[in-house]
């Protein structure tokens, strides 16, 4: 008897947890959305040539932002806003870029940016990402520094980047410095996404 009740507790708990949620439908939508064609073939093929044109001699953070407006259009023609919080700090390589409208489900924001991204920005951003070391910004190095410090780990002045401060702080620290490095994301661009790696 009593595991019908704790399903029947457990079942209540979920219903209830998910009729709290941000005023969105919490319902799943139809998956179609990522097989509907939001970007025509003439625009997809396009901006691909366009991101050809700029990878011919490697792709520099010009031409990458460059791209990145090209994606803006792209995605203010579908309907969804996209929302860019500039460089990563943890390593340069990309930019961090989300998608929004609150009006449409999740999965069909995700398509169309998907989509729009795989038009004008995707080749340019692999690219960007190989041609150019990762290094986290000076203020968020500085801080991790001083969190690594203060635990008692000594990291050289040399590293840029975090498999730099990894490397001297020791393997078998790399969990400190994560977290050393998310408490610095956290104080110097709070409310701000960004992505660790």
């Amino acid at each position: 008897m009593r595991l019908p009740f704790r399903c029947a507790v457990l079942v209540g708990l979920v219903l209830a947890v998910s009729a709290c949620a941000q005023g969105r439908d919490t319902r799943a939508s139809t998956p179609r959305a990522q097989f509907q064609q939001y970007v025509s073939d003439k625009e997809h093929a396009e901006g691909v040539a366009a991101q050809g044109t700029l990878l011919a001699d490697g792709v520099s953070a010009q031409e990458y932002e460059t791209a990145v407006a090209w994606l803006e259009s792209c995605l203010k023609q579908s309907g969804v806003t996209l929302v860019n919080h500039g460089w990563n700090p943890v390593n340069y390589q990309r930019m961090n870029l989300w998608y929004v409208n609150a009006a449409m489900p999740d999965d069909e924001v995700a398509a169309r940016g998907d989509q729009c991204h795989a038009a004008h920005l995707a080749r340019i951003e692999q690219r960007y990402a190989l041609e150019h070391a990762p290094r986290m910004s000076s203020a968020l190095l500085a801080e991790s520094r001083s969190c690594l410090s203060g635990r008692g780990m000594t990291t050289s002045g040399a590293g840029t980047s975090l498999a730099d401060l990894v490397r001297t702080a020791g393997l078998s620290e790399e969990r400190t410095v994560l977290k050393c490095v998310l408490r610095g994301v956290e104080k110097l661009y709070p409310g701000v996404p960004v992505t660790i790696s």
